[in-house]
């Protein structure tokens, strides 16, 4: 129970974290002339933030997953 309830909190905190770096103030600082990568700043920013969010949610959720065992493969169980 309190493994799904740390999993909750971090949630919560990944969507606050990556609200606050897809807000106004923070897009502001890459909107500028400057490339990389031959693509604009604001650009590689904003698709370098979201395959993160991805990574970062997908370790949460299998977290949980590794953390619990499959009953059906417990030893000592009869086919």
């Amino acid at each position: 129970m309190a493994e799904l309830k740390r999993q909750k909190e971090r949630l919560i905190a990944l969507l606050l974290v990556g609200f606050l770096a897809l807000n106004y103030p923070i897009l502001s600082l890459f909107s500028s002339t400057a490339q990389l990568f031959s693509l604009p700043v604001l650009y590689v920013y904003l698709f370098s933030i979201w395959v993160l969010f991805i990574v970062l949610l997908a370790a949460i959720l299998e977290k949980k997953e590794r953390a619990a065992p499959d009953k059906s493969t417990l030893p000592g169980d009869s086919a």
